[in-house]
């Protein structure tokens, strides 16, 4: 089943909230809570073939989903739509050709605009409902990129070689009163608990992501009543939009558009600052390439039962989660010959 959770963002966030992130937390959570042995026998419920207990999505902000990554529609569409919507006068098109640049680059549809798309879906068609909004998306956040250095956790100073270890940080500060929407898949029942549980108790308490000891991520976290998976229901689907970062092994075999992104994975909880296998900690994960959420899939099933990444760390144990909740909908015939190409 699907459920959805609401996230209000009490503090600013060093870290995004990404879905791969939520499964990370969620295996130390349980780590934590009932010991090695139930996170072992939890994570061997993930197997090609097996249907995951749990997955989760990335956060969006509340009413909103990604928009699908879908070709950009052909001059011939183009020039009919700005003739059709901002007429023939040389000044109009150059305003209609502006609007649409804009446009393409707007990553998220509001959930009306889905719920009126979702069975029959194509660029165009969503170009009309942009082109019908009276107000500009707000401003929801503001990012700040800071400068920092690396503290040598024996002396307590800056090493002086290598320019001190400086690099550079991102901080994300919303306004006040937004609130995001996350999405989680549970195909164990048994399971359900624990979820509600790490998400509404465990997180707000212990916080999300980096320098959570100093105040960061800190969220109110609550579970959406309100929300029913039947509203995103589609009859006779040909392709499913991800909510979550994805990688799984078999990937390529499926046809897609897609954006890219290069996860630079880190191991947190204990494994943090210790070792797996004892020794020096290795805190880092192998880069992984993932699809952004939004990737389109050009088929109907679910990939709920993908196994979770091995190799992506020294140690053969160590897995990162790339199963991605997806949604269904159609894509009208065009649409999808375009993406198929």
């Amino acid at each position: 089943m699907l459920y959805r959770y609401k996230i209000t963002p009490k503090s600013p966030l060093m870290t995004p909230l990404m879905s791969d992130t939520f499964f990370g937390h969620f295996c130390w959570a349980i780590r934590y809570k009932e010991g090695e042995a139930y996170l072992s026998d939890f994570l061997n419920l993930y197997g090609e073939g097996k249907v995951a207990p749990v997955i989760f999505s990335s956060a969006f902000l509340t009413g909103q989903i990604p928009r699908p990554s879908l070709p950009s529609p052909n001059r011939d569409q183009i020039r009919a739509f700005v003739h059709n919507h901002f007429g023939e006068d040389k000044k109009n098109k150059l305003e209609g050709l502006s609007k649409i640049k804009k446009w393409s680059k707007r990553r998220f549809v509001t959930l009306d605009q889905w719920s009126k798309l979702k069975d029959d879906y194509s660029v165009i068609k969503l170009y009309e409902y942009f082109a019908a909004e009276k107000d500009e998306p707000r401003k929801t956040e503001i990012k700040e990129v800071v400068a920092a250095n690396t503290i040598n956790r024996l002396t307590g100073t800056v090493p002086e070689e290598g320019g001190g270890g400086l690099f550079q940080r991102e901080t994300v500060w919303y306004y006040k009163d937004i609130c995001l929407d996350l999405y989680v898949e549970i195909n164990a029942p048994e399971i359900a608990s624990q979820v509600n549980w790490f998400l509404t108790k465990y997180l707000p308490q212990n916080g999300f992501g980096a320098d959570k000891s100093v105040g960061m991520g800190h969220l109110s976290i609550e579970q959406d009543e309100s929300f029913d998976e039947k509203d995103y229901s589609v009859e006779n689907p040909n392709a499913r939009i991800s909510l979550s970062l994805a990688a799984f092994s078999g990937m390529e075999k499926y046809r897609a558009s897609y954006n890219l992104t290069t996860k630079f994975g880190k191991l947190g909880g204990d494994y943090a600052f210790s070792s797996p296998t004892g020794g020096n900690p290795r805190p880092f994960k192998k880069p992984i390439l993932m699809y952004e959420p939004g990737a389109v899939f050009l088929c109907s099933e679910s990939f709920s039962n993908k196994p979770l990444l091995a190799e992506v760390h020294s140690d053969q144990k160590i897995r990162h989660c790339g199963i991605p909740i997806t949604l269904p909908f159609r894509l009208n015939e065009e649409s999808y010959a375009t993406a198929a190409a």
